[in-house]
């Protein structure tokens, strides 16, 4: 089925046009019988017709508008899951900073770089990034309690733009 926002606006316009010619033979006919019905279809379907047919840019319009938004929001969500993703990584690579579970500096490094560049992202809302630059500057500081603290809040902005608020 094709979605562009022409063929929905003919869609809406047939269906619309089609409605209204039936409600006016129907109601022509109550009030008159058969040759009223038709006159009535006739007449209210045109009238609907070249309503249509004036408001199609407009709703062309509206619905390429809605259309832009809702890109523009899940590419803006999707960018936020990847950043709290990398940030996540780069947080496992930093700790434990010893031991046999340790990740290797040139990894962390990568990670990091990672961790960073998404966040620089111009899609995500200010108060993310400020969010994510607190989570990474406490990562970077090795500062665990903080780190969790950050990171939670951080979880819970990108919790908060999807949701639209």
């Amino acid at each position: 089925m094709d979605t562009t926002p022409e063929q929905m606006s003919s869609r809406t316009a047939a269906g619309w046009t089609i409605a209204i010619a039936g409600l006016g033979a129907i109601a022509g006919f109550v009030w008159g019988g058969p040759f009223l019905a038709v006159t009535c279809a006739l007449s209210l379907g045109g009238g609907a017709t070249l309503a249509m047919v004036l408001s199609r840019r407009q709703m062309i319009a509206t619905i390429r508008e809605g259309q832009g938004k809702a890109a523009a929001l899940g590419y803006a969500d999707g960018i936020a899951d990847m950043m709290v993703l990398e940030i996540s990584a780069y947080k496992a690579s930093v700790f434990p900073l010893s031991g046999a579970s340790a990740v290797d500096p040139a990894e962390r490094r990568a990670r990091r770089k990672a961790a960073y560049q998404l966040t620089a992202a111009e899609a995500l809302p200010h108060h993310i990034r400020e969010a994510a630059a607190a989570a990474l500057e406490a990562i970077d500081d090795a500062r665990d309690r903080e780190t969790r603290t950050a990171m939670e809040v951080l979880m819970k902005a990108v919790h908060e733009q999807r949701r639209g608020m």
